[in-house]
């Protein structure tokens, strides 16, 4: 499969035509139609590295298109165009990436030249190309790394602390030193890395070097806990729990300071399996997180029978909290729904202080975002642990 090929799909030759214009001006190698069975034969046929989709057509729907791509494991980054409001378009880009397309932008129409070659021009890969071979090659190399999010307390003041906060933990992000394209955000490449297989070798190595930090911190009298992700792929190794544990052991910290965040939909892709491997967790000492609440599919009786001590609410409620009625309204309904199951209440995302003194007002245990601090390196991390401990006499 060439990276540099575009299959463009529209009903409206005009717009095929502009679109075929704008992306071999920028270089790529372009096949445009306006007809469903030939898009699906050349698809087939040659699997293009990207795809511009048409949402509205007679005869077939881009819904439709989106369901078959699906169904045929397709691999290209897809780029839905629509002349409805972004509400729809948006709607089915969620649907298209829940069921395992890759979908990194979309386009309203009507649209100008540059706000296709923009978007090509992202999709567009570099020369230095990310794949499963180069993520494993980097792992051997170590060129992974982590930066640490401070977690705060919105419970009680901290006179003296970092932002006049209690820090209750930090969240382990990680992040890729490429020899040639310098940081590479995680974005670049954990789908990549679900797509294939790589999930247990990344979650190894972020556990490893929590650990070691933390070992770090220990030494220095800095106590503290660290939120680590952890993927749906790894909620079906029944080892999982036995690795982490053993890993623990290792390092000598007590599996109470590591807390395991996973994502609302992978808690409940099979929810028997990850109910086994939670409640083996929890048992072993560990500590679960549900992240980014609010944007999955489970149901209220699957989350209260899984063994969570933490709910995080996604950012994108926090950010609209204080703005609009109803991301306030959700926001409050989900830390209630939190307190009466027992679970601590985190919202991520913060960025005014008007949103954090308004989670505070609405009994929201535990807060983190750009407003409290940056992720950090370990050694911004550790002042910070530093500053945020009282010293003895």
């Amino acid at each position: 499969m060439s990276n540099r090929t575009i299959l463009i799909l529209d009903d409206e030759p005009e717009i095929g035509a502009f679109l075929d214009k704008v992306a071999t001006g920028l270089g790529f190698r372009t096949s445009v139609t306006t007809s469903a069975d030939d898009f699906k034969r050349t698809v087939s046929g040659s699997a293009p590295a990207h795809i511009l989709l048409d949402l509205q057509m007679p005869g077939v729907d881009g819904i439709e298109m989106l369901r078959w791509l699906a169904d045929t494991g397709c691999r290209a980054n897809i780029v839905i165009m629509s002349g409805f409001d972004h509400k729809v378009i948006d709607s089915a880009r969620r649907l298209g990436i829940e069921r395992g397309l890759t979908i990194p932008a979309t386009l309203q129409k009507p649209f100008r030249v540059t706000d296709v070659a923009k978007i090509l021009d992202a999709i567009a890969p570099s020369a230095d190309v990310i794949d499963a071979m180069t993520i494993r090659h980097g792992l051997q190399q170590k060129h992974f790394f982590l930066v640490y999010q401070p977690k705060v307390s919105l419970r009680d003041p901290a006179a003296g602390a970092p932002g006049g906060f209690q820090t209750e933990g930090f969240e382990a992000l990680i992040r890729w030193r490429h020899p040639r394209r310098g940081v590479v955000p995680p974005v670049e490449f954990l789908k990549i890395a679900e797509r294939d297989g790589l999930m247990d070798e990344l979650t190894e190595t972020v556990l490893e070097m929590s650990l070691a930090q933390m070992k770090a911190w220990s030494d220095e009298g800095l106590e503290t806990s660290i939120n680590i992700n952890v993927s749906a792929q790894n909620m079906h190794n029944a080892a999982f729990a036995d690795r982490l544990a053993a890993h623990c052991l290792e390092a000598a910290i007590d599996p109470s300071c590591i807390v395991l965040e996973l994502t609302e939909t992978a808690a409940m892709s099979d929810p028997v399996t990850a109910m086994d491997i939670l409640t083996r967790l929890r048992l072993k000492g560990f500590r679960l997180s549900i992240d980014d609440f609010g944007t999955g599919y489970s149901s209220l009786v699957q989350l209260h029978m899984l063994p969570f001590s933490e709910l995080k609410i996604d950012r994108a409620f926090i950010a609209e909290c204080d703005k609009q009625n109803q991301s306030r309204m959700i926001t409050k309904t989900i830390i209630d729904l939190a307190r009466n199951l027992g679970l601590q209440c985190v919202a991520e995302g913060v960025e005014t202080a008007e949103t954090l003194a308004l989670l505070r007002d609405m009994g929201c245990d535990m807060a983190q975002g750009y407003f409290i601090a940056k992720p950090m390196s370990a050694d911004a991390a550790t002042e910070w642990l530093r500053s945020a401990t009282p010293t003895v006499a």
